[in-house]
């Protein structure tokens, strides 16, 4: 048996680490059990070529479950199958011919989408095409100001899955109501929308998702934290920790936002998102449209050329409902400690992380990769030891 790695392009390796079996009928205890009670790499059977149970276990281990080791497919595998494996989540494919791996190798190429690879490897298949689209994408946008077009022109342009992180802030409401307005979602359109659920949110946040997914008829996915890291992290630096040290709270970020962001957008082509150039000094120069190489996908700020005036205008205008805190002085909602009101001629983003420096108030969400990678690197040494 060799192993094709699908995150690679097709390298072949040896099966030379054991897996975690798991049947195709595995139930939601034997899936947390098998995240919960082993550090290498779990396998998903595929008893038949048309049996799809696998592709379906292995997204609830990716996005419900926050498995980020090894996830391999074995079994009853065809080549044709190695791009939704790849989007599915998989990691490498078991096989038992090792003649047949150019093959593979091929069908990893042939599909003309840049289908995002699983955890281990965020590198995209077709770097230029996406880059490409991306910049194309932003000279679109830039064609019309109106919201809604802007909709669907996204919609147009972007194959696959479309990821919508939403905060419940304003950017995102209205967003959200332009989504709802446009008809994308109706008309074929595949629009993930979810929420960070942290472990700390206000309660104002959780109703005003309730409250958006009766008025627009578009369910918002609760993405929640891997739970042993969560708890691993509590042990370590204690519930407030995150106030002792920019470093302690770029690693509780870490572990309850930016991990579970990435884990959904996982397989995603595109993702939306509420930034705008008024928001803050870091966020001045954002594009409409670019390209996130670390993700492997466009990253798409459709308000990004929004002034405040016109998205108060807009939600008047629309009546969109809106979390309640914003009418308490709340401008930049994220989780309850770190959060505060602000006064009257604050910067907007002054009440969130209020205790540190104006350059250091970022959560990681929108920071690059390669700014990152020293204190995710450290954050992991911090929860293993």
């Amino acid at each position: 048996m060799v192993l094709v790695d699908l995150t690679r392009g097709g390298v072949v390796t040896e099966a030379d680490t054991a897996a975690t079996v798991l049947e195709p009928t595995a139930d939601h205890d034997a899936l947390v059990s098998a995240v919960g009670g082993n550090a290498g790499p779990i396998a998903i059977l595929f008893p038949s070529f048309g049996d799809g149970r696998g592709f379906s276990l292995a997204r609830i281990l990716r996005d419900r479950l926050g498995f980020g080791g090894e996830l391999r497919a074995v079994g009853s595998l065809i080549p044709d199958q190695a791009q939704f494996l790849l989007r599915s989540g998989f990691d490498t494919a078991e096989i038992a011919d090792s003649g047949a791996a150019e093959t593979w190798k091929t069908s990893l190429k042939i599909i003309g989408h840049t289908y995002q690879p699983a955890a281990r490897n965020p590198m995209p298949q077709r770097w230029n095409a996406s880059d490409t689209a991306a910049r194309a994408l932003d000279e679109a946008l830039a064609g019309t100001d109106d919201l809604v077009e802007r909709i669907k022109l996204i919609a147009e342009r972007i194959d696959g899955r479309i990821a919508f992180s939403t905060s419940l802030g304003l950017e995102d409401q209205v967003i959200l109501q332009a989504i709802a307005k446009s008809g994308v979602i109706k008309n074929g359109a595949d629009i993930d929308v979810f929420t960070l659920d942290t472990g700390r949110l206000f309660p104002e946040v959780l109703e005003t998702v309730e409250l958006s997914e009766l008025r627009y008829r578009i369910r918002i996915r609760l993405v929640s934290p891997d739970t042993r890291e969560v708890e691993e992290l509590v042990s370590r630096d204690g519930v407030y920790g995150f106030r002792h040290s920019v470093e302690n709270r770029k690693s509780c970020c870490e572990i309850r936002k930016v991990r579970p962001l990435n884990r959904a957008l996982q397989g995603a082509q595109a993702w939306i998102t509420g930034l705008r150039r008024e928001q803050s000094q870091a966020r001045a120069d954002v594009p409409l449209a670019e390209w996130d190489g670390d993700r492997g996908l466009i990253k798409i700020n459709p308000l990004a050329d929004w002034s405040d005036e016109r998205l108060n205008a807009y939600i008047d205008a629309h009546d969109i409902p809106v979390n309640p805190l914003h009418a308490q002085g709340f401008v930049s909602i994220g989780c309850a400690p770190c959060t505060r009101a602000i006064e009257p001629g604050e910067d907007p983003r002054a009440g969130r992380w209020w205790w540190e420096t104006e350059d250091k108030k970022e959560c990681g969400l929108h920071v690059a990769e390669t700014e990152r990678r020293p204190l995710e690197a450290a954050a992991q040494k911090e929860v293993a030891a």
